[in-house]
């Protein structure tokens, strides 16, 4: 039985800066993979090639609202991951951001081992969105 994944995290950056790293090409690099074309369109689809995958992740920008909410669905491409969903939602929080990671439609048949595996991938990728985005130093969790 699988179901949606979360993280939340409170980012000492303000909600613009959070954005940016979500929704830009350059943000996307410096936190998650360097390999990826990331446009912040409503409907484009962004890219991310990552070391030792079979294909490349595609994920269909569903939603943007600026500074607020990021929702992408998956193109199917990707082992396991068609009719998934990835939203990022952003709120002020204290001088800050507080975020809210979703990856939800996974199918009850999924895996456990391979959902706990992407869950524990998704949470450091979060931790170096946070480290991004208060620090201003690129550091992708894959290079």
């Amino acid at each position: 039985m699988t179901t949606d994944i979360l993280h939340a995290v409170q980012i000492e950056a303000d909600p613009a800066t959070v954005y940016r790293a979500i929704t830009t090409q350059e943000g996307e690099a410096a936190f998650w993979t360097r390999d990826n074309e990331t446009t912040p369109e409503t409907g484009s689809v962004a890219r991310f090639g990552f070391p030792g995958a079979p294909v490349d992740l595609k994920m269909r920008v569903e939603a943007l609202r600026p500074d607020h909410l990021v929702e992408w669905g998956c193109e199917g491409d990707f082992p396991n991951w068609e009719g998934t969903s990835v939203s990022w939602t952003l709120e002020p929080k204290d001088g800050g951001t507080a975020l809210l990671f979703r990856h939800g439609g996974w199918a009850k048949s999924y895996p456990e081992i391979e959902w706990a595996g992407v869950n524990f991938v998704w949470g450091q990728v979060v931790g170096h969105l946070k480290a991004y985005a208060e620090t201003g130093k690129p550091a992708p969790f894959f290079p």
